[in-house]
């Protein structure tokens, strides 16, 4: 009966509070296709670009049906093949390639080990499986992207045709202009170039290739699987999205980070894009993983009142001063930034813009592009 004492949930055994988590800007530093792009192919990493560029524009600017934003690690994965990349090469530079945020580690095993917590990232297994060697967070539930890159073969001609598009690709230029989030704008003339060479390609060409098998095979993650899993973890666990602390940075995280704050749980970013913190309540700034670990610890602890309540009262002062539930992390938190503490803002419509703009550039400057 509802309103019963339940003396089994009174004593906590039941959890009420859960994490979800993506992994670029709080575990990881580095952007993993990104990287494999420029590892594999000539002039790689702007090509990459090229393709978030086009994803973007289809997905938030051009608002197209069938776009949603993270389709480019589907797009690169034929043109990885073509110029030599295989399941193996994938996994070994992973490996040499991954940087992980300092603390990271610490961080999800303490918080995997205080309530139910999940991972849902855009990464590719072969990256995925690093990263979880170096968390040691057994107690983590994870869902990635999916690849077989050696499933597919390509003809010599095929793979010659895919390195002959990528060079069209990596001819193209990037404006720098940016666009703001559901506001009409005139597209420059760069990006309709972007558009229609990409829409050539990918739309045209690739289809009646072999690529086109490689491309359906692969799952990404993208921005609306990583909602429906977010939702699929609702009704796996029966905790609601107002007892949900989820925590991103990608433009992939927006439509998660959105609903979780619609539906009044925390909605956290760290490192985050300018989409990523429009979709957000706090936003942190951080080189470090641990702050990320306090605000997730006071949730839990506390609710979100206790989070907004910490965001809004931000200073070293305070945090001394403060009945914290564990003040060994919090005394941990301020020795790992003696002279300067994370930037943490209690996101609004009032000051979204300027704290939108100042994560993205401290985000490319700490991360990369």
């Amino acid at each position: 009966m509802s309103g019963e004492f339940d003396p089994v949930e009174e004593l906590g055994l039941f959890p009420d509070r859960l994490m979800v988590t993506g992994c670029h800007g709080f575990l990881t530093m580095n952007n993993a296709m990104r990287d494999l792009c420029g590892r594999f192919i000539r002039n790689g990493t702007h090509f990459f670009d090229v393709l978030v560029r086009y994803d973007e524009l289809t997905a938030y600017v051009l608002g197209r049906e069938e776009a949603t934003a993270g389709n480019s690690l589907k797009w690169a994965v034929p043109f990885l093949k073509a110029n030599g990349a295989t399941d193996h090469l994938m996994n070994k530079f992973s490996r040499e390639d991954l940087r992980m945020m300092p603390g990271a580690d610490v961080s999800m095993r303490y918080l995997s080990g205080l309530m139910p917590t999940f991972i849902t990232t855009s990464l590719y297994e072969h990256s995925m499986m690093c990263v979880s060697e170096a968390l040691n967070a057994p107690l983590c539930e994870v869902a990635c992207s999916t690849l077989n890159m050696d499933n597919v073969q390509f003809s010599r001609t095929e793979s010659r045709r895919l390195r002959e598009m990528c060079e069209r690709i990596t001819a193209l230029r990037i404006p720098k202009i940016e666009y703001e989030l559901n506001v009409p704008m005139e597209i420059h003339e760069l990006d309709v170039k972007i558009i229609k060479t990409l829409d050539e390609i990918l739309q045209d060409q690739i289809p009646e290739m072999a690529a086109m098998n490689l491309m359906e095979n692969s799952a990404p993650v993208t921005s609306h699987k990583k909602a429906y899993r977010l939702l699929d973890i609702r009704r796996q666990t029966g905790i609601d999205l107002d007892s949900t602390l989820y925590i991103g940075s990608d433009n992939t995280d927006f439509q998660a980070l959105d609903l979780v704050r619609d539906s009044g749980g925390v909605s956290l970013s760290i490192n985050g894009t300018d989409f990523a913190v429009r979709g957000s309540n706090v936003a942190i700034l951080s080189k470090d993983a641990t702050v990320g670990a306090v605000f997730a610890e006071q949730f839990y602890n506390l609710g979100i009142e206790a989070v907004l309540d910490l965001a809004n009262n931000w200073s070293r002062e305070y945090l001394k001063k403060a009945d914290m539930p564990d003040r060994h992390l919090t005394d941990a938190m301020l020795a790992a930034h003696p002279r300067k503490l994370p930037e943490v803002y209690a996101v609004d419509r009032k000051n979204v813009d300027e704290i939108a703009e100042k994560s993205a550039a401290y985000r490319k400057k700490l991360l990369g592009p």
